[in-house]
C-alpha cells in the first residue's frame, strides 16, 4: 500500500489539487494530511472542502486552530494574523466545528502523525533539528516513522539504535528505510513553499517497500495569483510569486500588511462575473478604434494564410482526440466492492454481495483547450442485465479560481453505447466526468472518450 502525506497546503487549492492527481499517478491509495489546511492563501472555504473529500485523516495546525478560534492570533506575525483573520470570515461555522475537533496526532500501525512535534504537539513547535527529531522520537518509542510537517521543508532523521545519535539525512527521491532503524520525516509544504523553489512538495511511502518517494510537484501559478488579487489578498505578500515579492521576503516578517477591503468568495469569479464599472464615452471609443485595427489585423492574417495553405490541407480533418486519460487513472469510491482494470481501457465493477453497491467512478481533472464551446462524450457499458437500477453520468466544471460547477447528471436505465454533447459554462478552464451506479450484477464500462466538436 501506497500512502501520500501532505502538510502546509494554506488555502492553495491549484497546489493541492496537482499533488492529488500526482500521488494517484503514483499509486497512492490513501491520504493523510498533517494539518495548516488554511492560512496564508486565498481558498481556504474551497480547500478545506477538498481536503474534507479526499483525505483519509487530518490533523489540527497551528493556521487551522487559529481559524477555528482555538489560538491567540497576537501569536502570529502580522501578515499571519491578517490571513488568519480572513480565514475567520470566510469559514461558516460547520467549517469551524470540524477544524476544533481535528486531533493532533495521528497514529497507524508503526506509522504516528503530528503537525509539529511529538513531545509537545499542543504547543506547535518546529522540529528543525537532530535534537528535536530525538525528543520526538523519545516521546514515540512504539513507532519507527514519525511524519510531521509545520516547517514547509523537507527533511528526514534516521537513529539506529535506541539511544544512538540521530542523525539528518539527505534527501532523494527514493530512500529506502532500513531495519530496526527509527525515522522521522517531514513531507515539505504543498502550498506555501520556503525554498527558492516554486513546487508542491509532499510524501509517499510504501508500507510494503519501506520506501520513501519525495515529491515535488510543479504547478501552474497563475490561478492562485489570480485567486488572490480576485479575493482582495496583496500578492507582494507572496514572495515565491516573483522577484519582486521575493526581495521582500525580511520585510513582510516585520510590516503590518496594509489593510484590504475583502471580497467575498466566488465574487468575481468565472462562473459569476463581477460588474465591471461603466466606461466613458472616450474610454468606449478609444476601445473601440482598438478592437476594430485587432479586427482587420486578424482578417488580414487568416486571408494570407488562407492563399499559401496547400489545397489539400483546407479539405483534410484533424483526427479525432479523446482529452480523457485511461480508466486506470480515474478513481473508485464509495461501496468497497471489487474494480478490476482489464488489458483494454474497461473497468468491470463487481459487488460483493447480490446487495446493490453504490460506486462512484470520477476522471483526473482535465484541462480545456482554449475557445474551446462543446465537448462530445462517449461510453460503452455492458451486463448481464440489461436493465440498470441507477446509473447517472455528469460532468463537473472548474474555473481558474478552483470554483466548482455541476452539469446536469444524465440517467440512463440500459446497457449498450451512449453519446451526448456537453456545453462548457463561461470561464471553465478543466473538468472531469463522473459516474454514479448502483448494481447487483458485474457491470462493465468501456472506453469513456472526450472528444471536442469541430465546426
Amino acid at each position: 500500500m501506497r500512502v501520500a502525506f501532505i502538510a502546509d497546503v494554506h488555502a492553495n487549492l491549484p497546489a493541492l489539487e496537482a499533488v492529488i492527481s500526482d500521488a494517484r499517478t503514483h499509486g497512492a491509495s490513501h491520504l493523510l494530511c498533517l494539518g495548516d489546511v488554511v492560512g496564508y492563501g486565498p481558498q481556504p472555504v474551497e480547500t478545506l472542502k477538498r481536503i474534507r473529500e479526499i483525505a483519509s485523516g487530518v490533523l489540527l495546525g497551528n493556521h487551522d486552530a487559529a481559524a477555528a478560534e482555538l489560538l491567540n492570533l497576537q501569536l502570529f506575525n502580522p501578515f499571519a494574523k491578517e490571513t488568519a483573520e480572513r480565514a475567520i470570515l470566510a469559514l461558516d461555522d460547520e467549517a469551524k466545528a470540524y477544524l476544533r475537533n481535528l486531533p493532533n496526532m495521528l497514529e497507524v500501525k508503526n506509522i504516528a502523525c503530528a503537525h509539529s512535534c511529538f513531545d509537545a504537539p499542543e504547543t506547535f513547535s518546529y522540529l528543525t533539528d537532530e535534537a528535536a527529531a530525538e525528543r520526538s522520537l523519545d516521546a514515540m518509542p512504539a513507532f519507527t516513522l514519525l511524519v510531521v510537517g509545520h516547517t514547509h521543508i523537507q527533511s528526514l532523521y534516521a537513529q539506529s539504535a535506541p539511544g544512538s545519535p540521530v542523525l539528518r539525512l539527505p534527501i532523494a527521491p527514493q530512500v529506502q528505510l532500513q531495519p530496526h532503524h527509527r525515522y522521522v520525516v517531514n513531507p515539505g509544504s504543498v502550498g506555501f513553499p520556503r525554498t527558492d523553489g516554486l513546487t508542491a512538495d509532499y510524501l509517499i511511502y510504501d508500507t510494503l517497500m519501506r520506501r520513501l518517494f519525495f515529491r515535488s510537484v510543479a504547478y501552474d501559478i497563475a490561478p492562485y495569483r489570480l485567486a488572490l488579487v480576485r479575493n482582495g489578498y496583496n500578492p507582494l505578500n507572496y514572495w515565491f510569486l516573483s522577484p519582486e515579492a521575493r526581495m521582500r521576503q525580511t520585510e513582510l516578517a516585520l510590516r503590518n500588511p496594509a489593510p484590504e477591503t475583502p471580497r467575498a468568495f466566488g465574487e468575481g469569479s468565472a462562473f459569476r462575473p463581477a460588474k465591471k464599472p461603466v466606461s466613458t464615452k472616450v474610454h468606449f471609443g478609444i476601445y473601440a478604434l482598438i478592437l476594430l485595427g485587432l479586427l482587420l489585423g486578424a482578417v488580414t492574417v487568416v486571408r494570407t494564410l488562407h492563399r499559401n495553405m496547400p489545397e489539400e490541407a483546407t479539405v483534410s480533418a484533424p483526427a479525432a482526440v479523446n482529452l480523457l486519460p485511461p480508466l486506470r487513472a480515474w478513481t473508485v469510491s464509495g461501496a468497497t466492492g471489487y474494480l478490476h482494470p482489464p488489458e483494454e481501457n474497461a473497468l468491470l465493477f463487481h459487488p460483493d454481495s447480490g446487495e446493490p453497491r453504490l460506486y462512484r467512478l470520477h476522471s483526473p481533472l482535465v484541462q480545456l483547450p482554449r475557445n474551446v464551446r462543446e465537448l462530445r462524450f462517449s461510453f460503452r457499458t455492458i451486463s448481464e442485465k440489461q436493465r440498470l437500477r441507477h446509473f447517472n453520468v455528469y460532468a463537473e466544471f472548474v474555473d481558474s479560481l478552483g470554483n466548482r460547477k455541476k452539469d446536469r447528471a444524465h440517467a440512463y436505465k440500459k446497457t449498450g453505447r451512449q453519446a451526448y454533447s456537453i456545453k462548457l459554462p463561461r470561464g471553465a478552464a478543466a473538468l472531469r466526468i463522473c459516474f454514479e451506479t448502483a448494481i447487483d450484477a458485474p457491470l462493465k464500462l468501456i472506453h469513456p472518450e472526450l472528444e471536442i466538436v469541430r465546426d
